[in-house]
């Protein structure tokens, strides 16, 4: 199978291929077809990411495992998918809080509010704790080769604003997760969850007063469109996950589950890249379309960081135990950055 990756451009980077160890000989291996689902547009990093998670495992297995990536929630929205996923009736998906994290709540203690200073730290954290990780994804049905982040997320508004008093009963559209609920209501805004593919039309209707994304999935689903304004609040670094469905990667072949993993991290790796690039590259863009960057006035950036510590110390104790020790974790991990 072939992948097209469009190139010249930190929105959209091309493909790269990896080559792996051993295989079963060709004579008695068995092929296997994955559907992977993912939320984002072709040209997101995120997207490209999955492009090359593909290439990797079809290159690293002689294409006997093929991976046909469908973007922009074409198998469904990324609940369904997740939950797809969760069920074996769909094999991949890429996922945050929005869908998996509604079967495996304790992952929500990864995108707590203010817990992270900049995207790398939350990649670091993740792949220190993929055992951990992986314990509590096995326990729901799926085994996690990978990681995705957008950068951090501010507030696309309808209406400029630059302080935290402005959110007072503020329709923030945000992803169908409590952890976001809680969130927004902390702010004091009025939590308006809905799935990602209503969020344009929930800002352009006046459903919502405004959203939280990254400055990638701003650009690339136009956004800022009906939202003009991006206020930098950047108060979560949010990490996805690449899941498989855990009985059908039981039922590949070892060699072909190293590759996977193998091309899980490296597919994770030349995203990072990509979406920090990409980020700043879509601001500028943007810009240059008419979007005004908002930064928070004097003294603001504290106090939305006052008013959701609070909320992110219940929250994780409202999961349970094994919330909290994964909590304590996080910080033990960025305590030594």
């Amino acid at each position: 199978m072939t992948h097209f990756c469009k190139i010249g451009s930190a929105l959209a980077v091309g493909c790269t291929a990896l080559v792996f160890g051993h295989l079963p000989d060709a004579a008695t291996a068995q092929t296997y077809n994955i559907r992977l689902s993912n939320l984002y547009p072709e040209n997101h990093p995120l997207c490209v990411q999955t492009n090359n998670f593909a290439e990797f495992v079809e290159e690293g297995t002689d294409n006997d495992v093929s991976v046909e990536v469908y973007c922009n929630n074409q198998l469904g929205n990324e609940r369904e998918a997740s939950e797809g996923v969760r069920r074996g009736s769909l094999e991949m998906v890429m996922s945050g809080g929005g869908g998996i994290g509604r079967f495996i709540p304790e992952l929500y203690t990864f995108e707590l509010p203010f817990l992270y200073s900049e995207t790398r730290e939350v990649n670091e954290v993740t792949w220190a704790l993929i055992d951990e990780i992986n314990a509590l994804a096995n326990d729901r049905g799926y085994e996690f080769l990978g990681f995705g982040y957008e950068g951090p997320r501010s507030i696309n508004s309808v209406e400029s604003f630059d302080t935290l008093e402005a959110l007072e009963d503020y329709k923030l559209r945000i992803p169908e997760a409590p952890l976001y609920v809680g969130m927004a209501r902390a702010l004091g805004a009025v939590p308006t969850p809905t799935a990602f593919t209503e969020a344009y039309t929930s800002l352009q209707t006046g459903v919502a007063d405004g959203m939280e994304s990254g400055p990638g999935t701003t650009y690339n689903n136009k956004f800022y469109e009906v939202a003009p304004y991006f206020v930098l609040t950047e108060h979560i670094v949010n990490p996805l996950y690449l899941a498989i469905n855990l009985d059908y990667f039981e039922n590949l072949p070892e060699e072909y589950q190293q590759v996977m993993r193998e091309a899980g991290k490296r597919s994770t790796d030349i995203m990072l890249e990509d979406v920090l690039e990409a980020n700043d590259e879509a601001l500028e863009i943007m810009k240059g379309e008419g979007l005004t960057v908002v930064e928070l006035a004097e003294g603001e950036a504290e106090k939305f960081r006052e008013a959701l510590e609070p909320f992110s110390e219940n929250y994780a104790e409202s999961i349970g135990p094994e919330a909290v020790e994964l909590l304590a974790k996080v910080r033990d991990i960025l305590s030594e950055q």
